[in-house]
């Protein structure tokens, strides 16, 4: 029978500093290799530190390559990172939760070391303005209203509220959020969730091979100056078929009659309507995506396909692709730029040619192998 005393053991030799600890349950090295502290897993934590970014999801994996910086400091600092997306987020990278008022409390009841608020909207400024931390960068509230904490927020601050300003940029958006919190950008690659076990078998089991083309051909209901034609998904289908390739149509509940119609016309293969881990694990089993601005663009770039970028109403310099990608633009500036309807019923996204998509897959499939994510 356990006796207060040995209870009293196990809590006194805790070593609640450490990487691994988590207080409400064992650590992994407890449940994986049956170790108890002190043991020689002990990973010590000098920093703890709050990340702030809710949404939305594209933007939530482009600042995880900050996690990876952090975790190869020393002193390993251990991250609460709060998001409308914990999902995305690797256990091994952060501790990923969501806003609720029991997140506020826990922020309220401890000084953290740092807090870096990388959200310009008003709830993220909120909760950071519930932090107590001697560093806090990026953004936080003034007379009610987002404003940027120090001159290193400035420049991302000023490309959303000022588009002649945002034209002119010429920096990546993860290039920006490490000049927001003071860190160099040295290449660090997105650091997501990878897929399950259940969920590579899926993927394997709906769709063989790792040689597909894939073809995400939705853009979100907000973003129709996005869309590329339908018709000219259909021509480069005819053209990858045609040249012996295999194209998988992906996307999600909107896409689902589009990919139908196109399926139906051309014999395509389509993904349908899968769970996220399913969908990302069709992705590594792609070749080279073709896409637009899109949450698949940007779990293209996690599991480090080549991608071939379709974008008109985005300044092209902000996306990172890690050389592994190409971006295609009308070869006149967007007249709409950042703007969900065409005002001028030119729709540009239109003037990219199927033949200039297809030479691009070509060019990009010229004996490369997929690059394996880690």
């Amino acid at each position: 029978m356990n006796t207060p005393k040995e209870a009293a053991h196990i809590v006194g030799s805790l070593q609640t500093d450490c990487l691994h600890y988590r207080g409400d349950r064992p650590c992994k090295p407890h449940t994986t290799l049956g170790v108890v502290c002190k043991c020689d897993q002990y990973i010590g934590v000098i920093r703890q530190g709050v990340i702030i970014k809710l949404g939305a999801a594209g933007d939530v994996l482009r600042t995880t390559p900050l996690l990876r910086t952090l975790a190869a400091q020393e002193g390993h600092p251990r991250v609460l990172f709060v998001t409308h997306h914990p999902e995305l987020i690797p256990a091994e990278a952060a501790e990923a939760v969501k806003p609720d008022a029991m997140l506020m409390e826990r922020l309220r009841s401890r000084q953290w070391d740092f807090c870096w608020n990388l959200d310009k909207d008003l709830d993220a400024c909120l909760i950071a303005g519930a932090v107590v931390a001697p560093e806090k960068k990026g953004y936080g509230i003034r007379n009610g209203v987002p404003f940027p904490l120090d001159e290193a927020a400035w420049h991302k601050f000023a490309t959303g509220v000022n588009d002649a300003y945002s034209k002119a940029n010429r920096l990546s958006y993860v290039q920006e959020i490490f000049d927001i919190v003071g860190l160099p950008f040295r290449g660090e690659e997105y650091w997501l969730k990878p897929p399950s076990g259940a969920d590579v078998e899926r993927a394997a089991a709906l769709f063989a091979g790792d040689d597909w083309i894939g073809l995400n051909t939705g853009a979100g209901f907000r973003w129709p100056t996005r869309l590329w034609p339908e018709v000219s998904w259909k021509e480069l289908i005819g053209l990858l078929q045609g040249a012996g390739m295999r194209p998988l149509l992906l996307g999600g509940p909107e896409e689902r009659e589009r990919n139908e119609r196109l399926a139906g016309e051309t014999g395509a293969e389509s993904c349908g309507v899968v769970s996220l881990g399913v969908f990302y694990a069709l992705i590594h089993q792609c070749r080279c995506v073709v896409s637009s601005v899109t949450q698949a663009m940007h779990l293209a770039i996690g599991a480090r396909r080549p991608l071939l970028l379709l974008n008109n109403i985005f300044n092209g310099h902000e996306f990172e692709l890690y050389g592994r990608g190409v971006i295609l633009e009308p070869t006149q500036s967007c007249d709409c730029y950042y703007a969900p309807i065409c005002r001028t019923g030119r729709n540009c996204i239109s003037e990219i040619t199927p033949q200039d998509v297809f030479r691009e897959v070509l060019e990009i499939n010229s004996g490369n192998a997929p690059e394996t994510a880690v």
